[in-house]
């Protein structure tokens, strides 16, 4: 048994220099193949043994070699996230919140993410070029559309990916996604059973699945409760949609007859709630605003607290949700779908009876 002083040696003379698997296999007394499949994940590995073994490589400052790593494995610890070349999408507050959390998931995991933009015309050459030299274990997808060509070539290659939304094919691949059919179901069930009867819907951009299914579920609702699609005038926004909602609800104003909103999205709530005090309407009085809430860090919204009825769900974290499923894909060949946990917050004045036994109130 290594006695007190000569342990303490032996890390410090370590720690003078780069440790390898050797110095963390003579720490712990057992050999250098159960060192390196403890750190790279093999299930043959007990789980004692393998959180013994990082367990040491963080106190010695163990770095792994990725190189070394990637010839036993055959694995870079390197996922591919493809954006459009889109200046805007940059700046969308929705796609900081979703990177936030892929980025501090990355981290925790040990796995770098590869973000490259390209024009939607050269998007599939980026992921071929991937696929075929391996410098990836996976991909993220994000804004599915219908029939998806990146979806369509990530399932021919059979590489681990994973998409931020969901499609028909959905049992095929991993995926990480807000109900957003109960979501607006529900948002538009609660409108109608507190008595509006005139809405404005204002909607995401429709060339991406989470805004079409928003909106079937906002006629299913209404066609499932006895009303006419008319009750619903539906607009719809463009993508990045930050400035779109004071714009949208400005038009909508022009019918006296409407009383309530409903905004897929917090920003365009915002937005539109200025719009809506401007034109003299009081929320939780005259009229009621509904809205989408992904839970934007850098928005406060404390100021309209108890103006606007929400779901609540957290974009940050579906970003990391989407790099758990990835990896999970890389290290036991399985996918899976992972829906987002939500949430309602009531405005002053709004019973929520009519969905208390479906949904989960905050």
């Amino acid at each position: 048994m290594t006695t007190g002083p000569n342990r303490s040696r032996k890390q410090t003379g370590a720690q003078n220099r780069n440790v390898t698997i050797k110095d963390l296999a003579a720490e712990l007394d057992v050999s250098i193949t159960t060192i390196s499949r403890a750190l790279n994940g093999y299930a043959d590995v007990g789980e004692k043994t393998r959180k013994k073994v990082i367990d040491a490589a963080r106190r010695l400052g163990y770095t792994p070699n990725r190189n070394a790593q990637r010839l036993v494995t055959r694995r870079s610890h390197s996922i591919a996230w493809v954006q459009a070349d889109d200046d805007n999408k940059f700046v969308d507050p929705h796609f900081v919140e979703v990177m936030a959390g892929v980025l501090r998931e990355a981290r925790i995991d040990h796995y770098d993410i590869v973000m490259t933009s390209e024009t939607p015309e050269r998007q599939l050459a980026t992921y071929e070029r991937y696929v075929r030299d391996g410098s990836v274990d996976g991909f993220i997808v994000d804004l599915p559309r219908p029939n998806d060509p990146r979806i369509n070539f990530l399932l021919e290659a059979e590489v681990p990916f994973v998409v931020h939304g969901r499609e028909e094919r959905q049992d095929r691949y991993g995926w990480v996604d807000v109900d957003n059919y109960g979501n607006f179901y529900n948002l538009t069930k609660l409108i109608l059973a507190n008595g509006h009867r005139r809405i404005a819907f204002i909607n995401g951009d429709e060339r991406f699945l989470y805004a079409t299914t928003r909106r079937q579920a906002v006629y299913d609702a209404l066609r499932d409760l006895g009303h006419a699609p008319e009750t619903v005038m539906y607009l719809e926004g463009t993508h990045p949609m930050v400035e779109a909602g004071f714009q949208l609800t400005e038009l909508a104003l022009t019918d006296p007859s409407i009383t309530a909103f409903l905004y897929s999205s917090i920003l365009l709530a915002t937005e539109g709630l200025t719009a809506v005090s401007r034109a003299g309407r009081v929320p939780g009085e005259d009229v009621m605003i509904a809205s989408m809430n992904d839970e934007l860090q850098y928005l406060n919204l404390a100021p309209v607290d108890g103006q606007i009825t929400y779901v609540r769900s957290s974009l940050r974290a579906a970003g990391r949700a989407l790099v758990a499923e990835v990896i999970r894909q890389c290290e036991r060949k399985k996918t899976s779908g992972i829906l987002i946990p939500s949430l309602f917050d009531l405005g002053d004045g709004v019973s929520g009876e009519a969905i208390a036994g479906s949904v989960h109130f905050a």
